[in-house]
């Protein structure tokens, strides 16, 4: 799942500890080869989710369905799963009065704005990709950016600038506006799925005993 999906998914079902489960929620993705144990415990936590949930989503039917069509309709080899995931954060950041205001109680703009703070609470436990990543992610908005058509052709131009053998990523937008039917339903049918998903597996962490 995207950046944006992570956030929320955090923010409703992980308790809150000055920022860190949301920040460790967006920290996952720039976290390679660091001790979870360096971390506050609520920061791992978020981590362990954010793992947990990409697996339950890499292996979903939905998910590999909505892959294999972009993959058959001009996405660069190896990316559909990069592409998919730009494209549900789109879908999701369109679609947040109906997905996930009910949910967060926040639109974008404020729920994008409490999550940067997150990451400016949290600087001393960053990874050192995501200290350099972090900014850019607050600088330009990454959030809110995934909203709009041109947000997404942006973010995938990006993506394709730093992605070797990619450079086909950043026309990739065109396959949303061929088939965004499909696409859009099979998000729409996922989505409550892995927000059940992320929940439950937070109730379960709740209920175990503590170390």
């Amino acid at each position: 799942m995207n950046l944006l999906a992570h956030a929320v998914l955090a923010a409703i079902s992980l308790p809150e500890a000055a920022g860190q489960s949301r920040a460790g929620a967006l920290m996952a993705d720039f976290f390679s080869g660091q001790d979870l144990h360096s971390c506050p415990p609520a920061m791992a936590t978020a981590i362990r989710q954010h793992q947990a949930i990409d697996n339950f989503t890499d292996h979903h039917k939905l998910f590999f369905e909505c892959r294999r069509l972009v993959a058959t309709n001009g996405a660069p080899r190896l990316t559909g799963a990069i592409v998919v995931d730009m494209f549900w954060g789109h879908l999701l950041a369109a679609g947040w009065d109906a997905l996930a205001r009910p949910l967060c109680g926040q639109d974008l703009t404020a729920f994008s704005a409490q999550t940067y703070a997150a990451i400016r609470q949290t600087v001393s436990w960053h990874s050192p990709a995501f200290a350099r990543a972090s900014q850019w992610i607050i600088d330009y908005r990454w959030l809110e950016l995934y909203a709009s058509r041109a947000g997404l052709a942006r973010s995938l131009r990006g993506l394709a600038g730093r992605l070797s053998g990619a450079a086909g990523l950043a026309d990739c937008a065109v396959i949303l506006d061929r088939h965004r039917p499909a696409i859009a339903s099979g998000f729409s049918a996922f989505w409550p799925q892995v927000v059940e998903f992320s929940q439950g597996w937070a109730r379960n962490q709740a209920a175990l005993p503590s170390a």
